[in-house]
């Protein structure tokens, strides 16, 4: 399951609630307003989330989620280049999020 901004929380969610269905989780610079859970379901997926460092807002989302994910028990990897919110950055992190889910 892959989402970036707003899809990238959908991402997320949708990873939490179908772990059976999304094994690997790629998040790129996950915003909108959702949460970590406060409590985590059970298996979790694999997550790779990213964020630049040109986007504090989305920065610090993408680290609190990566800290709950940890916290939890996932296989997390969190990614912060310097950047902008926008289809550049993210296409750059793109081929590094199917490389880590699905080996080089």
């Amino acid at each position: 399951m892959c989402g970036v901004s707003a899809s990238g929380e959908l991402s997320l969610a949708m990873g939490l609630r179908h772990p059976d269905v999304y094994g690997a989780v790629f998040s790129a610079s996950p915003g909108a307003g959702y949460r970590p859970p406060a409590a985590m379901p059970s298996p979790l997926p694999r997550v790779y989330l990213v964020a630049g460092t040109l986007e504090p807002f989305f920065a610090r989302n993408a680290t609190r989620w990566a800290d709950a994910l940890r916290d939890a028990g996932a296989d997390v990897v969190l990614t912060q280049r310097v950047g902008d919110h926008g289809g550049p950055f993210w296409a750059a992190e793109f081929p590094l999020m199917v490389a880590w889910a699905f080996g080089s």
